[in-house]
């Protein structure tokens, strides 16, 4: 399967790429550093007041923009009337939530007898008006396909925000640290994105001139909230179930496989994105081809070895405390894979235009979760995580299928080209399994069984897809290179 790029878009594919995947990286680093730091400085109930107050403005986030600015990549810059009617509309929908948030922060303030909680929220609040002078200079560089600024932001935004959560934490601040740290960062890349990509827009206001990326945003937002909605559902139907000690460990298992494959798989989602709104479709169908079959490459036994060596990573990293999480995350964590690797398809189809099928396919998700939590009484704690496996499997067979509809891409070589990454991690999960002694758990043998397994899974590489390897090798080599 070769391709062939423009010189200038194979080197700006190749940086929106690497400078997602590290922006993806520094903030997990950072995040992870300043969690036991803010722990110690702060302590349970400044965190539990931070808790009452970021529900709900992460609501509301997730309606902010109502998914215009993500739709706004596919327009022509030119289009004046559309940019300026898409500022004022943003601005005015932005300003009107911060109220109603700010409002809500007074309700909420009272029903929980927290008198700083209103104060919290109202400052939380300002990230909405950040967010609507920020959507329009992101929309413009994600058309340019400058991913670049965009990760330039989300470092930067992450390493203020940090630095000035720990400088208040010092000072006293409390709960004030964290929402000075959400704002802040907010700050950040309305500075960058709008030094970058600023335009200014004019008196001009036709709601008809916008109506097209109104709709497709609703489309975005619809997912949005279906997803949101339906794992807050889900998590109140499984506690009820199973009582809150079984949906702390319900939680972790569900955050950590998450965490892990979106850290993956964003990156790579947003330089397709960009790619697939810049070019033909005959250049887009290929480079999908690869990408997905790359993120098998890297997710599949990554997950088959995390899967194998649960018991003996979380006896040493958590504790016998969470011994519940182990047998639901070695049931969740392939799925998870496979999730975030159909999840590409979304990024071609937003990009033509089909964030309908986006919707459809991820309430699906949702409603097929919702059933295998609805059944846990009667199926109990390990079924419900089969039941949410196999929701991910029907999502990933919809997104392929939904692009092949779309696309004319043809959804069974793109399975195909999953077999062998599938293959070969499963031997590196049974290699893991052999070599490991469960009754001699120490850091040094599980490292050495992990060694041992990706070991085999290398082998196993080599020996079914040696030539797709180096197909892989050359296209990565073409698209870093000029004149190829």
């Amino acid at each position: 399967m070769k391709f062939r790029l423009p010189s200038d878009g194979r080197r700006l594919f190749v940086l929106n790429a690497a400078a997602g995947g590290v922006a993806s990286l520094a903030k997990i680093g950072i995040q992870l550093a300043l969690l036991p730091i803010m722990a110690r400085l702060l302590g349970p109930e400044e965190y539990g007041l931070y808790a009452l107050a970021l529900p709900t403005v992460a609501f509301f986030t997730v309606l902010a923009d109502g998914g215009i600015g993500l739709s706004l990549a596919r327009e022509r810059e030119t289009s004046t009337l559309v940019w300026s009617t898409a500022f004022w509309l943003l601005l005015g929908s932005c300003s009107v939530i911060a109220v109603i948030v700010t409002g809500l922060g007074f309700v909420l303030g009272m029903v929980s007898d927290q008198p700083r909680l209103p104060g919290i929220v109202a400052l939380l609040s300002v990230s909405f008006l950040l967010m609507a002078i920020s959507a329009l200079p992101a929309a413009r560089l994600v058309r340019r396909g400058n991913l670049v600024l965009h990760s330039a932001g989300d470092i930067s935004s992450t390493v203020v925000g940090a630095g000035v959560a720990i400088l208040l934490a010092l000072q006293g601040a409390g709960a004030w640290s964290l929402a000075a740290q959400y704002v802040v960062g907010f700050v950040v890349r309305a500075v960058i994105f709008n030094v970058a990509a600023f335009e200014r827009p004019t008196l001009a206001f036709d709601f008809s001139a916008i109506w097209p990326h109104v709709s497709t945003g609703g489309s975005v937002i619809g997912s949005r909230l279906a997803e949101f909605v339906g794992r807050a559902m889900e998590n109140l139907l499984y506690g009820q179930a199973f009582g809150p000690a079984a949906l702390g460990a319900y939680t972790l298992a569900n955050q950590i496989p998450r965490f892990l494959c979106e850290a993956a798989g964003n990156p790579i989602w947003g330089a397709l994105y960009a790619h697939a709104l810049r070019e033909e479709p005959r250049h887009v169908q290929p480079v999908h081809a690869r990408l997905t079959h790359l993120l098998a490459l890297v997710l599949f036994p990554a997950a088959a070895l995390l899967t194998a060596s649960a018991p003996q990573v979380f006896s040493i990293a958590f504790g016998p405390k969470w011994v519940a999480s182990t047998g639901l995350i070695q049931i969740l964590l392939p799925f998870y894979a496979l999730n975030a690797v159909a999840g590409q398809c979304g990024a071609v189809l937003l990009a033509n235009g089909r964030g309908g099928a986006m919707f459809w396919t991820l309430s699906g998700l949702s409603a097929g979760r919702l059933l295998a939590v609805l059944a846990g009484p009667w199926i109990g704690v390990h079924a419900v995580a089969l039941g949410v496996g196999a929701a991910n499997v029907a999502y990933a067979i919809a997104m392929f299928t939904t692009l092949g509809l779309t696309t004319g891409y043809s959804p069974k070589a793109l399975l195909r080209s999953l077999a062998v990454p599938i293959l070969a991690s499963a031997v590196s999960s049974w290699v893991y399994l052999q070599v490991i002694d469960e009754n001699a758990v120490t850091i040094v043998r599980t490292t050495l069984s992990l060694m041992a397994g990706f070991g085999a899974y290398l082998v196993v590489l080599v020996i079914l897809e040696h030539r797709e390897l180096l197909a892989v090798v050359s296209t990565l080599r073409r698209l870093a290179t000029r004149g190829a």
